[in-house]
């Protein structure tokens, strides 16, 4: 597992931060700034084929038991032999990956830090620290609205920390609300495809504990029409729909098996 204070030190050693001048702490970004990626952090980090931040929505309108089939569906899915045979056959034959759990403006949670995948035992890896990794300090907060907005511009800061470097860098939602706190979301959403960097979500139809006017969780447009028109973004993103939480590793396995192709794009997919 890649150690954040290491890379702390490489960046601070080549005189390059960053990080925007309004942030106010670890978990904010300042009022309105999306953080470009840190040409120092980069240069000392290993090649890689992919960035890769998971990032699951544990806001109010997720029960316990669907937080857990979120955390053990991509645990199941990062390790399935078939994801990790493409992994492998990238240019580099490796990605870098995270865990976030998130929920309002000042709630985001990583719950496994960056890990290079490169092997089957190295996926294992990650995905133990993705099923074992403790809840949110503000799980149990009455109030956990839903900021994709926010956990969008988490993750680009993220990749700032990241061990690996790469051009391709996805940021993967699941989500069974909409953006109801903080900045606009499309507007986020742009400026993240700008620097280059493609948003892929999963919507999670069917709540079990939805808001009592629905509108959250069924919105007008749908939760497919309204993540493709306000949340996805870049090339070759892509809105996939679970019915329910039941189907979520099976739809999150998917999901990998098509942001991955983009490594190796003359192989063949082998769905599931």
């Amino acid at each position: 597992m890649f150690h954040r204070a290491v890379l702390a030190s490489l960046v601070v050693a080549g005189t390059v931060l960053t990080l925007p001048a309004t942030e106010t702490s670890a978990n904010s970004l300042g009022p309105s700034v999306v953080p470009k990626l840190s040409l120092t952090a980069s240069l000392a980090a290993e090649p890689v084929d992919m960035l890769l931040c998971l990032a699951a929505d544990v806001s109010e309108s997720v029960t316990e038991g669907e937080r857990d089939l979120q955390k053990q569906g991509h645990a199941a899915a990062i390790s399935d032999p078939r994801v990790v045979d493409i992994i492998e056959s990238g240019v580099h034959g490796k990605i870098a990956a995270l865990y976030i759990e998130w929920a309002d403006q000042d709630q985001q949670f990583i719950g496994a830090d960056w890990h290079i995948i490169e092997d089957q035992q190295s996926a294992e890896r990650f995905a133990n620290a993705i099923s074992t990794s403790p809840a949110p300090p503000w799980i149990d907060w009455e109030v956990r609205n839903t900021s994709t907005s926010e956990v969008l511009r988490y993750c680009l800061k993220q990749f700032d920390e990241a061990p690996g470097h790469s051009m391709r860098r996805i940021i993967d939602i699941s989500s069974d609300g909409t953006n109801n706190v903080g900045h606009q979301v499309a507007r986020i959403r742009d400026q993240a495809v700008d620097e280059g960097v493609v948003i892929n979500v999963l919507a999670i139809e069917d709540s079990l504990n939805p808001f009592p006017d629905g509108t959250h969780t069924r919105p007008s447009e749908g939760l497919v029409g309204y993540f493709r028109n306000n949340v996805a973004g870049g090339t070759g993103s892509f809105v996939h729909a679970a019915k329910g939480y039941a189907s979520f590793e099976d739809m999150i396995r998917q999901k990998f098996l098509l942001e991955l192709a983009s490594i190796n794009p003359i192989r063949p997919i082998q769905h599931p």
